[in-house]
């Protein structure tokens, strides 16, 4: 009952932030999400939602989207160089990782590259895995950084498009 109701206050926040702050709160809400921490309503929702207010701005939104999914990649991304591989070998073993599963995805990433980062970045339950990845196999933070701007920006317009589309039946859903 306590998780419910917790659950339900996180949920009042995020869609407070994005109706009293607008784009900063759309940018607080993703950068959250970004740097890997799990809230109850996907970022998405909140993309196409702001999208579909009335007087939304393309360009903010998009530099928000972007913004934010930049920071908090970087933070996992970071994180994953500086102690990705200490926390793999004690943690992995626990939660199904093996030696094996991680050879395939570094294989991968070897194999496709940036390509892997945007594909990694548009698929939902890969969106925060992909930088931590991206940080663990080494990949340089220049192509990171390039590839996850790509897919932000294409993520960014999905979504865009379909608050414009949908924008009537997102805003009923939230309130």
């Amino acid at each position: 009952m306590r998780q419910e109701t917790l659950t339900k206050y996180v949920k009042l926040i995020q869609i407070e932030l994005i109706e009293k702050y607008s784009y900063f709160g759309l940018l607080l809400i993703l950068l959250i999400e970004e740097a890997g921490i799990p809230l109850p309503i996907p970022g998405d929702i909140f993309i196409a939602s702001a999208s579909a207010l009335p007087k939304s701005n393309y360009f903010l939104i998009v530099a928000s989207v972007v913004t934010a999914t930049l920071i908090g990649s970087t933070i996992l991304f970071t994180i994953a160089k500086k102690i990705g591989h200490p926390l793999l070998l004690k943690f992995g073993p626990k939660i199904r990782i093996t030696k094996d599963k991680v050879k395939k995805v570094e294989a991968w990433f070897e194999k496709y590259g940036g390509f892997a980062i945007v594909i990694g970045r548009l698929i939902p339950g890969f969106r925060t895995i992909t930088p931590f990845a991206a940080g663990l196999f080494g990949v340089s933070y220049k192509t990171f950084w390039l590839y996850t701007t790509v897919a932000a920006f294409i993520w960014a317009n999905i979504y865009f498009i379909l608050g414009r589309f949908f924008g009537s039946v997102l805003t009923t859903f939230l309130k």
